[in-house]
């Protein structure tokens, strides 16, 4: 019995780690999802599984503890495969077509319901397996099950994580569903055996599905192709392929070829008016380009049209290697001919780290990269990334970078996402030209820009370069209308909008508030309105509650009677704790790096390894913990904090060249938060379940994840680019000073 609960609670944490990353990767595809969508799904994921560990066990009676332990196994194999359609289904349902910006409310209530089924039964699975073992060992502590199931759960995170990021990542999910659905099946099978009744319809009905599951696996690649066309309705879907970085996707419309990135429209097989605008106004600029980086968007003729300046090297950057592989078949024979000229060297790499460990400078970069819509795309243009790129200008190089614009008018979303933009590039560069129009394009230099027309004609004309859309009036227009003032003017009047810097990431929430204003404005005012809370007041907020909490709980009254009350909010704090550490840490990660994606699995891994580890030391040494060693734990949280802060103003303020040591004090710094959170959670069962009834188990598991989810949604969403990464950590600072205080003043410190 016991084995076989241990392996229950193994396998539902690979089915958890394993789905929640198929199921947000497949929503990302689906609604263009940015750090927004990933905190509302992680935010949904876990109030869900909240949800069910505190409150749907109560709907069942501990004697149907190995019936419903089996029911939830064959719901997981059967509703992860459901998952996956019901999702490819959704631009369809909620009325959202490749290309299109889905409307977000919508996509954010569709993802909010379609993995509640799923969350509620993980919740369910991991209360009910922890209560037939202690029904199986009636004599042992109900927080001693708790943190060895913890511990096994956790472990199943760890191994599944490694399994998906190194093995599985290239697989089609419908082969990932089949064998998860094979793993929970056979756990249910193992279940049946050892309960007393022999359920024998279950057992016919696990036969039915291991059969099933074999068909789905077989067929997996149909299955796959169609209903990932799904996605793309009224388009032919050509191709759709993983890769370490998601999903590539190529559709057809007529006789033109359209590439996607995880759900995103990267551009079709041939663009020839966007890609004059981007190349050849910057190298106009300069008297002699000779050496040319591309960041980015090199597929559909962009480097075509940098070799008609005669160049003698460009280098391009792209950082999935199968993307240009997978598209190559589809491009132009011009296109295609040129991708393989000899003076275009491809790398395949994060663009920001090639060129933090590259010393070259070039006379033209090229940003050709979307909107900062993700912390990820951020990084790209932060004052710091801005002075990196100046560093590999030659004296008379130009930067040039693009945005979404309109051409007749600045809303006061847009116009404040271009200006958080415009004031962090001035900060660096003295001379910068804008050219406004349906994009707006940013032409930066240490030398004197100016918008006189002439001196680009000529060039034009002394280089012999044939354009059909980029003529010398055209150049004469782009150069003298008068909305390149208005626009100047517009953003040089929003004195109060932030830069933006890597530890403080604005002009990617701007970005969000310019989405969000096409459907919803009142929302989009509110999130403005979000922005311009000053920290120190939200601070002075945040201890104002705290102080009311405070106040309740050094009531007799409360004392006395609901003293265990408080245990599962201190786990809710280390929860909060524990997810902003993470992303923190993660977003750090990536800052410094780059996307690297192997390390950052690697990290999430080590996380899980050291709350492993914390939960199974502490699980075998319960009876010598008091409620003064909760005081120490969180004690040891703002040592942490405190050397967390110090260690994240050093790695921005200084900017070190990457190496094995700093990447070692990362993965140390993520074991030891997640060892002392993983520590903590048996020592607060033992005394929040001390005389409280079985039902109560799952109320300190659940609270763990209620705090986690809020700082999912809370950090990557508000948090992190309203206040910057060091305000975040003072705040967590803050928290578990608060329980600090709690705890020494209450009367049971020292029991």
């Amino acid at each position: 019995m016991k084995r076989v609960l241990i392996l229950s609670l193994f396998i539902l944490g690979i089915s958890s780690i394993i789905g929640q990353v198929i199921i947000i990767r497949e929503l990302m595809i689906s609604f263009y999802g940015n750090e927004f969508f990933i905190g509302w799904i992680l935010f949904s994921w876990m109030f869900w599984t909240g949800i069910g560990s505190f409150y749907l066990v109560k709907l069942f009676k501990n004697k149907h503890s190995l019936k419903l332990l089996l029911g939830c196994h064959i719901f997981i194999a059967l509703f992860l495969f459901l998952e996956i359609y019901l999702i490819r289904l959704s631009r369809t349902l909620i009325g959202a077509y490749p290309g299109e910006i889905p409307n977000l409310v919508p996509a954010l209530f569709y993802a909010f319901l379609i993995i509640a089924p799923l969350c509620l039964v993980y919740g369910l699975q991991f209360v009910i397996a922890s209560l037939a073992w202690k029904t199986y060992q009636n004599r042992i502590s109900s927080s001693f099950i708790l943190g060895k199931s913890y511990f096994y759960e956790t472990l199943g995170f760890v191994v599944g994580g490694l399994v998906f990021s190194y093995f599985l990542i290239f697989v089609n999910e419908f082969k990932i569903v089949s064998i998860l659905a094979y793993l929970n099946l056979i756990s249910a099978w193992l279940v049946i055996n050892l309960a007393e009744k022999r359920f024998t319809r279950f057992k016919i009905i696990l036969i039915i599905l291991l059969v099933a599951f074999i068909s789905i696996f077989l067929y997996s690649n149909h299955l796959n192709i169609w209903t990932r066309g799904l996605n793309f309705p009224k388009q032919t879907l050509v191709e759709s392929k993983n890769t370490l970085y998601g999903n590539i996707s190529i559709t057809k419309t007529n006789n033109q070829y359209n590439f996607y990135e995880s759900g995103l429209l990267i551009g079709p097989n041939k663009e020839k008016v966007f890609n004059e605008y981007l190349i050849h106004f910057p190298l106009l600029y300069h008297p002699k380009p000779k050496k040319v980086l591309l960041i980015g968007g090199g597929f559909n003729g962009a480097l075509s049209e940098i070799l008609k300046h005669q160049p003698a090297k460009i280098y391009y950057l792209e950082i999935d290697p199968k993307f240009i592989k997978t598209i190559k078949n589809y491009l132009t024979p011009e296109v295609y001919e040129d991708l393989e000229n000899n003076k275009i060297k491809i790398f395949y790499i994060d663009g920001r780290h090639f060129l933090k460990i590259n010393q070259e400078k070039f006379d033209i970069i090229i940003i050709n990269l979307p909107n900062p819509s993700t912390a990820l795309l951020n990084r790209f243009y932060t004052k710091e990334f801005f002075n990196i790129t100046k560093n590999h200008l030659d004296s008379q190089g130009i930067l040039a970078f693009h945005l979404s614009s309109s051409p007749n008018y600045l809303s006061p979303e847009l116009k404040t996402f271009q200006s958080s933009l415009y004031k962090t590039i001035k900060e660096v560069f003295p001379s910068l030209i804008i050219l406004p129009e349906d994009n707006i394009f940013f032409l930066a230099s240490q030398t004197t820009l100016d918008y006189n027309p002439q001196i680009l004609i000529q060039r034009l004309k002394n280089r012999n370069i044939k354009t059909d859309f980029v003529t010398e009036n055209y150049i004469k227009y782009r150069l003298t209308n008068d909305r390149i003032p208005k626009v100047i003017n517009g953003l040089k009047l929003n004195e109060e909008i932030k830069v933006n810097l890597d530890q403080l990431p604005i002009s990617y929430y701007y970005n969000l508030i310019y989405w969000v204003s096409y459907f919803h404005k009142n929302l989009a005012n509110f999130l403005n309105s979000v922005s311009k809370i000053e920290f120190k007041w939200f601070i002075m907020l945040t201890s104002l509650i705290f102080l009311a909490v405070l106040t309740l709980f050094l009531n007799k009254k409360f004392r006395n009677k609901k003293f265990q009350d408080i245990f599962p909010l201190i786990m809710a704090i280390s929860g909060f704790t524990l997810m902003a550490t993470e992303i923190i840490i993660i977003y750090s990660f990536q800052i410094f790096y780059g996307y690297l994606y192997y390390r950052i699995a690697l990290i999430i891994s080590i996380l899980m390894a050291g709350m492993s580890i914390g939960s199974w030391v502490a699980s075998n040494k319960l009876e010598k913990f008091k409620i003064k060693s909760l005081a120490m734990i969180h004690f040891l949280i703002i040592l942490f904090s405190l050397s967390f802060l110090l260690g994240s103003w050093l790695l921005f303020e200084y900017s070190p060249r990457p190496s094995l040591i700093i990447e070692l004090i990362f993965l140390t710094l993520t074991g030891s938060i997640g060892a002392i959170v993983g520590f903590e959670f048996p020592i607060l069962n033992k005394f929040y379940l001390k005389n409280k009834p079985l039902k109560k188990t799952g109320v300190v598991y659940g609270a763990d994840l209620l705090g986690s989810c809020l700082a999912a949604f809370l950090v990557s969403v508000f948090l992190l680019p309203v206040f910057g990464i060091f305000q975040v950590i003072f705040i967590l600072i803050l928290l578990n000073l608060f329980v600090l205080i709690s705890l020494f003043l209450s009367r049971n410190f020292s029991l």
